[in-house]
This record gives structure tokens, C-alpha cells and sequence, in this order.
């Protein structure tokens, strides 16, 4: 149920008191201007205050679970549970909160950057849903960034647009969107680190995930949404998540659709097992002065290092000498990093390619696809993926990720379809081998549900694929569908 009272009062009230327990940790919300009301909403987490943008509900920055600080650093996601300071107050949801610490480009995510970073934004239809139904469809957002970085705090993630529009057609939804914890604070695995039954604790950001999921189930109707007609959405590692959530039993019945755009689970490349995530965080704490050989002293001394410190020391772990050639020769042209998820046993049971195969996935209707041109900005953009500049570097470039069946792609690809342009065929065979052909493997997988396969081909008029001096085509880059959805 929602209340609406004087939009002064309670807000000053609220930021008073919000800034003198809590700390306004973020930035007000982008449109705070443009509000015409004060929406208060009950939830498990205590009362929120937001805003009324035109037809829009808007709470920005609530807690869903605890944050995991202290001890609760890389343990398994906990619901949130609300405090003596806090308990019966209205609390302020118009500021964002801050963002999962990553390492900071401003070209991407700017600060402010903290581990108590679990916090969810909600958009609702203002009007209340009609007596006859069961409430509004829910989207729930998964922002992407490689599980490195990104934040639901990211403007392009603002669903007020999309809402204001949605409802104008008389198609209203909700849309929520979430942090989640990233690279090593997020997706961390040590000898260790294991729950009270001894399981192992790994894939903690995905563990964040499924916390948003089942807060939005317990949730949701307050903001007049249906919690039997969820759907997850995502782009990039936002879609490797929901392909995750498919093949993961713990994840059943928290979601009834599932939005997958630019990513899928099943590339062998891109999944760890929990012996090469021991190996790389054995090197982090050599790198951190945490290197004695008891394992839980050694994560005892890693909870104390500095997040900042951790962040800015995993991009130089090694590689453990015993990885496969193969995954050594992805490195070379594909950007994996070394905290990522893995096969855990838990949150992730087997390699998800042998879960699809077995067909024992969670069968949900499903939407996929991938831009035509996934890869045109690596090429622009990084300097260590540098468009080929001869039929010679082109064939060392694509050899090392062509294993099996290297004639017949050399004739897919070859350089007389795309007018002798190295870096068109470059970008061509790196979209469709990194994102394209999953996408159609995926729609074979899930081909008894209803399932409807894209490829978005318009090429934003962004000013940077328009500068003379780049040598560049335009073309449906890798999250140009971004900018017409929000």
C-alpha cells in the first residue's frame, strides 16, 4: 500500500534525519526537481519516502539485504533486517546509494564506491493497478560491466522514461533494478570460505542477486506489482547472470521470464572451476602480504586489507600454469578476467552447457539476441584488442580461438565478403563467436518454451563513431540497444 503526504515536510524530515544517522552516501536523485508528490511505501526493509514524477513512482536507494561488511565480507548474501535506530521511522529512498567498489572510470561508473553497496531503485505506475488484476508486471534489471564494474546508479539505467512511456500506451510495468557485488569483493573463492554445512561460499554477487529477487517476491505487491509475473532482464554480464539463474535450482520460482541480451553461460571458456579460483586468490594474498599457508588465518588476514588495495592488485594475479592452452588463447583476444563466477557446486551444481543438455534448467519464456556488431568497440577502443592490419595478422589473430572446424570458418570469414577490410572481418567473427552464436545455441536449448531470437541491427548516431579521425564504420555495437530502452 502506498501513502502520500506533504511532500516538504516528510522529505526534510526524512533527509534530516536520514543525514544525521546514516550519512547521505549518494547523489539526489537526477529528476528530484520534477517531483509533485511523496509516495510512502512499507516494506521488510522499514518505510521509504520517494518521489512523484509524473506519472511515476520513484523510491531510489533501498536496502535488500545486509550489507556485507566486516565479517559478512564475501559470506553469501543476508535479507536485510531492520535496526532499533530505524525501525517505525520513515526513511529517505531519493538518493542514490553507492555504487559496489570497483575500480573507477569515470567513463563508465563514477563514485561514490563502498562494500555496503546492496541497495535496489523502483519505478512504478502512480495509479494504483486495476481492481480486476493482480498487479503490475515487474522487471528487474541486472546492469552488465563483465561483473568488474557498473551500477544500477548509471543514468542509462534510469527507468523513468521507460515507465512514463509504458504507461502512456497502457502497457504499465515496474521496473527495479539492483547493485551487486563485483570482481574480487563479489566473485571471490577461497579453501576457507565455506557456510555452516561446509559448502563452499563462491559466486557471492550472484548470491546478492537472488537476495533482490526474493525481496522483490516478499515486496513487490506494495508497490502494485505481481510477484507471480517477474522477468528478469540484462545485457552482457547482466544476461550471463540470468542464463546463471536459469540453470541454478536455488533460483526456481523467483522469476517467471527471462530478458537475455549480448551473453550466455554455456561458452566453456568462460567458466572457472573452484581450483583455478584458489589459485589466483593464493596469488592475490602472496601480492597483499596475506601469504601464510594456513588457509584460514590467510582469510582472516584478506577480510582486514583494504578493499582498495584488492582492487587495484587483482588485475596482476597469474594465471595458474596448469590452464588449458585453449582458455590461454582466449586471454589473448577476449578480455576474461580472473575473479569471475565458477562452478561451484552450489549457486552454479555442473558446467551450465552439460545443465541445458540434460535439460533439468528452469524453463521460463525467454528472449535473446546480440547487436550485429557485439565487438566493434573493443576494436576501437582497446588498445590490446588492435584491429588486424594484414591477411597475416588477421589469421594469427582468429586462429588461436578457431580449435575444431578451421577450414570451414576460414571460408565463413573470408576477407573478399567484407571488401578486404581486416577489422570488418575481425569484428564480424569475434561478435558472432562471442556473443551471436550463443544466443542461437541458447534459443536451441530452450526451444520448448516460448522463445523469440533477435539481432539488433541499428547503429546509433553517437559522436564518436562520427569523429573523421577514427577510422571506423558505424554499426549495432555491444549495449547500443541501451540507449532506446531507457
Amino acid at each position: 500500500m502506498i501513502v502520500y503526504v506533504n511532500m516538504f515536510l516528510v522529505c526534510l524530515s526524512c533527509i534530516v534525519f536520514f543525514s544525521t544517522v546514516s550519512g547521505l552516501k549518494g547523489n539526489l536523485y537526477a529528476f528530484a526537481n520534477e517531483s509533485v508528490d511523496s509516495p510512502i511505501v512499507s516494506t521488510t526493509s522499514g518505510q521509504f519516502v520517494g518521489f512523484t514524477i509524473r506519472q511515476t513512482n520513484v523510491w531510489i536507494g533501498i536496502p535488500y539485504a545486509t550489507p556485507p561488511v566486516g565479517i559478512l565480507r564475501w559470506q553469501k548474501a543476508q535479507p536485510y533486517i531492520v535496526n532499533d535506530i530505524n525501525n517505525g521511522t520513515i526513511q529517505n529512498a531519493t538518493h542514490y546509494s553507492p555504487s559496489c567498489s570497483q575500480i573507477e572510470r569515470v567513463s563508465i561508473t563514477s563514485g561514490p564506491f563502498d562494500e555496503d553497496c546492496l541497495y535496489l531503485n523502483i519505478w512504478a505506475p502512480r495509479a494504483p493497478p486495476s481492481t480486476s488484476s493482480t498487479g503490475y508486471p515487474v522487471m528487474l534489471w541486472i546492469h552488465g560491466g563483465g561483473f568488474q564494474e557498473g551500477s544500477s546508479t548509471q543514468i542509462i539505467y534510469d527507468g523513468l522514461s521507460w515507465t512514463n512511456e509504458a504507461i502512456q500506451e497502457n502497457n504499465s510495468f515496474i521496473i527495479v533494478t539492483i547493485n551487486y557485488r563485483l570482481n574480487v569483493m563479489g566473485f571471490f573463492a577461497q579453501s576457507a570460505l565455506k557456510d555452516s554445512n561446509g559448502q563452499i561460499i563462491a559466486n557471492q554477487g550472484i548470491t546478492d542477486q537472488r537476495m533482490a529477487m526474493k525481496w522483490v517476491q516478499d515486496n513487490i505487491g506494495q508497490f502494485g506489482g505481481d510477484k507471480n509475473s517477474i522477468t528478469l532482464a540484462e545485457q552482457s554480464a547482466g544476461s550471463y547472470s540470468v542464463c546463471l539463474h536459469i540453470v541454478s535450482p536455488l533460483s526456481a520460482g523467483l522469476f517467471h521470464a527471462g530478458i537475455m541480451e549480448s551473453g550466455s553461460c554455456d561458452i566453456p571458456f568462460y567458466m572457472y572451476d573452484k581450483e583455478f579460483a584458489y589459485s589466483i586468490t593464493n596469488d592475490l594474498a602472496w601480492r597483499v602480504g596475506c601469504n601464510m599457508t594456513n588457509s584460514t588465518e590467510q582469510l582472516a588476514c584478506l577480510r582486514d586489507v583494504n578493499s582498495t588495495l584488492l582492487l587495484t592488485t587483482m588485475s596482476n594475479v597469474s594465471i595458474p600454469s596448469s590452464t588449458s592452452l585453449i582458455f590461454k588463447d582466449q586471454l589473448k583476444v577476449i578480455q576474461v578476467f580472473p575473479f569471475n563466477f565458477i562452478v561451484d557446486g552450489v549457486e552454479i551444481p555442473t558446467h551450465p552447457l552439460q545443465i541445458f543438455l540434460s535439460g533439468t534448467f528452469n524453463r521460463i519464456p525467454i528472449l535473446l539476441g546480440a547487436t550485429h556488431d557485439e565487438f566493434l568497440l573493443r576494436v576501437l577502443y582497446e588498445e590490446n584488442v588492435h584491429p588486424p592490419k594484414s591477411s597475416e595478422d588477421y589469421l594469427n589473430r582468429i586462429l588461436p580461438i578457431v580449435t575444431y572446424n578451421q577450414s570451414e570458418i576460414e571460408a565463413l570469414y573470408t576477407l573478399n565478403l567484407f571488401n578486404s577490410n581486416y577489422s570488418k572481418a575481425f569484428v564480424a567473427l569475434m561478435s558472432q563467436e562471442t556473443f551471436i552464436c550463443g544466443a542461437r545455441r541458447m534459443a536451441g536449448y530452450m526451444a520448448e518454451q516460448p522463445t523469440y531470437l533477435y539481432t539488433y541491427n541499428h547503429a546509433p548516431e553517437s559522436f564518436w563513431l562520427s569523429l573523421p579521425s577514427l577510422i571506423i564504420w558505424p554499426g549495432a555495437y555491444h549495449s547500443a540497444e541501451i540507449l532506446n530502452l531507457f
